[in-house]
Formats: structure tokens, C-alpha cells, sequence
């Protein structure tokens, strides 16, 4: 690519400067010579104007036209003959320092005077100069109005010698130029280059180009790109390890299941049912049902869209604890609410995925409290409501209880079998207040767990 784009800037802007050249030494040849008469010839009529608009022309008023236009001005009257015409107008011209060696009036150019100026070049030969002049009729008198060109020929060849070594110069240096600066182009350009092919061969890097041009944007992007792409990778890396494990996970939670009722069917085919197998065998599909439920919902939530509307937490609150007051009090659980009576404590969220979330973490802590007590507590402030559930928890390691989000992860068996779960509970809290937006977590202290949510 850098060897493509060198060859041909070097190439055009070399046939640019030829091209230059050429109608530099054109414009010389053809037209310079030209215009130089065509501009000395406006001069001959301005001064034909002046001498034509004066009535009667005096001595010092041709003096003073000649300095101001630069021109010689010579005259004769027309009652002589053609010769001493001639030789009147030639010793005028002689006498101010214009020496003719060609130069002649003819008796026809005389005659064609009653029709108008009539201009004329005189070539002086060796002298190697000319002399325009213009000749005019005034009061019987012939003006002869000269003005002495240069032998431009020489003048003009010479320019285009200097022309043609001047670009050929700058030919050198403008091809060597375009190669300085194409580097500089092409360089950044063949960084990107080799940057998209790692990139596409997902070697996600960036590129340090700084130029204030659109190539620089260009590397801007690009970088910014890598870096989406790096993260995006990762995350469906991460995603696809967090897959392979969830159906290990789940391929064990059902594989429990069905050997079971493979072993209680086998038991009630030898004869062996004591009256129990049918029920274990029943609770163990239900089971399983509910894993898959809880599945295909955990599975809709990330689709599911939230339908927020403007309710009371602790209505809800009060609606679970009323839910689980049998189990409750069964297990000797004391449990205790934290609420002003008089407060609503309104929030504006989905209510049903909100009861869903309060409902496992209720029975989490029913579930697992090591003390047999529970503390709900609903906290009011200016910018926000906080909830917060506490409850007894046996001492583990911070990577323990770091993974409770995680689906099928338990840190102790079950304490009430009346709340048998799945394990996914917590990983649909997690899922629910993160579509949210909520901050959410929980702290660990003497020996409790307390997990919070801030609306």
C-alpha cells in the first residue's frame, strides 16, 4: 500500500509540474510578445487621442505627451514631397535619440491616413529591436508616434531556458517532498492496517497515532473499537464459562431427582413400596417442575419488560411476613420489623418482580437464620427508601459467601423443609434489581448477613 500511494503522488504531481512547464514555455513563445505589443499599441492610441483632441498642438505640448506616455513623437507637413517627409521625421526621431536604420513612409500609407491611423512595426536588423509606430492626420499634418520594443525573442528564449532548469529543480525536490510526506501518511496508514488485521484476529490492541487530521479521528475509532470489541469478547467468554456451568449445575440438580424416582420405581416394580414411594416419587416431579419453572422464568426475566407503577413497600412487607407467620412461628423464629407506623414508604417499581424479590430473601433468612432471628427494617431519607433484611448465618470464607448470587449455589443445606427451594432465587433477585437499576448488596458482621436494597 505505502509503495502504491508513494508512486503515484510522486507520479501525478511530477506530470503536474511537466504540464506546468509546457504552458509556461507556451504562454512565453506564443502570447508574451504578443501581449507586449498589444499593451504598447493602447499607449500609440491614448497619445492619438491626446494629439487628435487638440485643435492646434504647440511645440512644448508634444514634449510634455512624449513624457508622460514614454513615446517619441515626429511630424512633417504634407505639402512637401515623400522624401523630405521621411527625412524631416527621421531627423526628429535622430535628434531625440532614436537612430532608425528601416524606417520609411510610403506615399500609400500617406493615402490611407485620410482613413484612419495606421500602425506599423519597423524590424531594425542587426540593432536587434523594433519600433512600433502609429501615423495619424492632424491640422495637414503627418504625426508619426514611435515607441521602441525590445528583440524579445532572445529574451523569451532565455526565460524559458531559466524556466525549464527551474522546474526541473523543483521537479527534484517536489518528488522528494512527496515521498517525506507520504511516508507520513502512509506510516499511520499501515499501523491501522496491520491494527485490523489483529483485531480481526481477535488480538484486540490500540495505536498510538497522533495526527490532527482525519487520519488521527480514523485511529481514534479504531482504538475505541478494539477496546468494545476486547470487552464485548470477554464478556461473551465470560458468558459462555457461566453457561457451561449453569447446565452442569442444572444437569445435577435434575440428575438427583431422577435417580430417585428411577430407584422408587424399580423399588414399587420389586414389590417393595411401603406405602411411601408413590409420594416420594410425586414430590420428586414436583420438584423437578419447579426447577423448570423457575428456569423458564429466570430465563423471560432478562426479556420481560418492568411495569412500574407507584406502591407501598411495606404493605408489601407486611404481605410476605403474613405469607410465612405459620412457619414462623412454628420454627421459633422471633422476628422483628422496624417500621413507622404512620409512614407509607411509597416506590415507584414493578410490584410484582418487586414481591418476588422480597419474597426470597424472606425465606432465605427463614431458611438459614443460625439464631432463630430475623430483623426487617424499612429506612426513610430525604433521596431514597432502604431496606434491609438481617439474620443469623454461620461463619464462611469471603469466596463463599461471595458466589450466593450465583444459580444452585448454597452455603448450607436447608434448616426448614417446608421452604425447599431451587437455588435460583437469589440469582433472580440479583437479575430483577439490576434491571432495576438499584443498588443493592448485602454485609456480613458477627456472625449475621444482612442484605440491603436502596430505591
Amino acid at each position: 500500500m505505502k509503495i502504491k500511494i508513494n508512486k503515484k503522488l510522486s507520479i501525478g504531481i511530477s506530470l503536474i509540474l511537466f504540464l506546468v512547464t509546457i504552458a509556461s514555455i507556451l504562454i512565453n513563445n506564443f502570447f508574451i510578445g504578443k501581449y507586449y505589443i498589444h499593451e504598447k499599441r493602447k499607449i500609440l492610441d491614448k497619445v492619438e487621442n491626446e494629439i487628435s483632441s487638440s485643435y492646434v498642438i504647440k511645440a512644448d505640448e508634444i514634449q510634455s505627451i512624449e513624457e508622460d506616455n514614454n513615446v517619441t513623437i515626429a511630424y512633417a507637413s504634407l505639402d512637401r514631397d515623400i522624401e523630405d517627409i521621411n527625412g524631416n521625421i527621421l531627423s526628429q526621431f535622430e535628434s531625440k535619440g532614436i537612430k532608425l536604420n528601416k524606417f520609411w513612409v510610403t506615399k500609400d500609407t500617406l493615402d490611407q491616413l485620410s482613413e484612419g491611423s495606421i500602425n506599423k512595426i519597423y524590424y531594425q536588423g542587426k540593432v536587434k529591436y523594433k519600433f512600433l509606430s502609429k501615423f495619424i492626420l492632424h491640422n495637414d499634418y503627418v504625426f508619426a508616434i514611435g515607441i521602441s520594443l525590445p528583440y524579445l525573442d532572445e529574451t523569451v528564449n532565455m526565460v524559458n531556458k531559466f524556466n525549464t532548469y527551474l522546474m526541473m529543480f523543483l521537479l527534484i525536490i517536489t518528488i522528494i517532498l512527496a515521498i517525506i510526506f507520504s511516508k507520513h501518511i502512509t506510516r499511520p496508514l499501515e499501523k491501522l492496517k496491520l491494527l485490523s488485521k489483529d483485531i480481526a484476529n481477535l488480538n484486540f490492541r490500540t495505536e498510538k497515532i497522533e495526527t490532527n487530521d482525519e487520519i488521527g479521528e480514523l485511529a481514534t475509532s479504531i482504538n475505541s473499537m478494539s477496546v468494545s470489541l476486547e470487552k464485548a469478547h470477554k464478556d461473551i467468554n465470560s458468558q459462555n464459562e457461566r453457561l457451561k456451568a449453569l447446565v452442569s449445575d442444572i444437569s445435577h440438580e435434575l440428575k438427583t431427582p431422577l435417580s430417585l424416582i428411577n430407584i422408587y420405581a424399580q423399588g414399587i416394580e420389586d414389590g417393595l413400596d411401603d406405602g411411601t414411594y408413590l409420594e416420594t416419587i410425586k414430590k420428586q416431579t414436583e420438584n423437578m417442575s419447579m426447577l423448570i419453572d423457575r428456569l423458564l422464568y429466570w430465563a423471560k426475566l432478562q426479556k420481560k419488560p418492568i411495569n412500574k407503577s407507584k406502591f407501598s413497600l411495606k404493605d408489601s412487607v407486611v404481605d410476605i411476613i403474613k405469607k410465612y407467620k405459620l412457619i414462623i412461628g412454628e420454627s421459633n423464629i422471633e422476628l422483628i420489623l422496624n417500621v413507622k407506623e404512620k409512614e407509607k414508604y411509597y416506590i415507584y417499581a414493578d410490584e410484582e418482580q418487586i414481591d418476588i424479590v422480597l419474597n426470597n430473601l424472606v425465606t432465605n433468612a427463614i431458611k438459614y437464620t443460625n439464631n432463630k432471628k430475623i430483623e426487617i427494617s424499612l429506612i426513610k431519607s430525604k433521596d431514597d427508601i432502604k431496606i434491609t433484611i438481617k439474620n443469623g448465618i454461620k461463619n464462611h470464607s469471603n469466596n463463599d459467601i461471595e458466589s450466593i448470587w450465583k444459580p444452585f449455589y448454597v452455603l448450607e443445606k436447608s434448616r426448614n423443609k417446608d421452604l425447599s427451594g431451587t437455588g435460583l432465587g437469589l440469582s433472580i433477585v440479583k437479575d430483577i434489581l439490576e434491571n432495576h437499576n438499584l443498588k443493592f448488596g448485602f454485609e456480613t458482621s458477627d456472625g449475621s448477613i444482612e442484605f440491603y436494597i436502596i430505591f
